[in-house]
């Protein structure tokens, strides 16, 4: 079953969404609060499962996209104004990897930033701050949303 069969499904079935509030109720107009391990909101049945930031896109948009990206970071927040279609790319952006390590064989940081599933090497620095900055002004140039 496609993702848009599930959505439809899950309309036809009863089950709501509010985009001023985020929360997406199931067929007897309850809450839905189960979340993945991962910490999306998650619609489970018998029949399908769909993440709550995906139907909430659907149901206001009516379309499927690849990848919805929550604003905030907050991955149970999904107002609709907390939701945008992004590419996997750009979806990648949001890590907390910091690109620097320190690198024993040089005794030096090394700075870098993956950039279409390729890495950019930044270079080696003496010092954690200037790895990082390094990094930073990478991100910037690059991680354009």
């Amino acid at each position: 079953m496609t993702r848009e069969e599930k959505c439809k499904l899950a309309i036809e079935m009863g089950y709501t969404y509010n985009p001023e509030t985020g929360k997406v109720y199931g067929v007897k107009g309850k809450e839905i609060i189960n979340k993945h391990n991962d910490g999306y909101i998650i619609i489970k049945n018998t029949k399908f499962q769909l993440r709550g930031h995906q139907f909430a896109w659907y149901w206001v948009n009516k379309e499927i996209v690849n990848c919805i990206d929550h604003i905030n970071g907050i991955r149970d927040d999904n107002r609709i104004c907390n939701l945008r279609s992004v590419t996997h790319q750009q979806n990648l952006f949001n890590t907390k990897a910091k690109g620097y390590t320190w690198r024993k064989r040089d005794n030096k940081w090394q700075s870098q930033i993956n950039l279409n599933n390729k890495y950019i090497h930044l270079g080696l620095f003496d010092t954690e701050e200037e790895a990082r900055n390094a990094y930073i002004t990478a991100k910037e140039k690059y991680h354009i949303l």
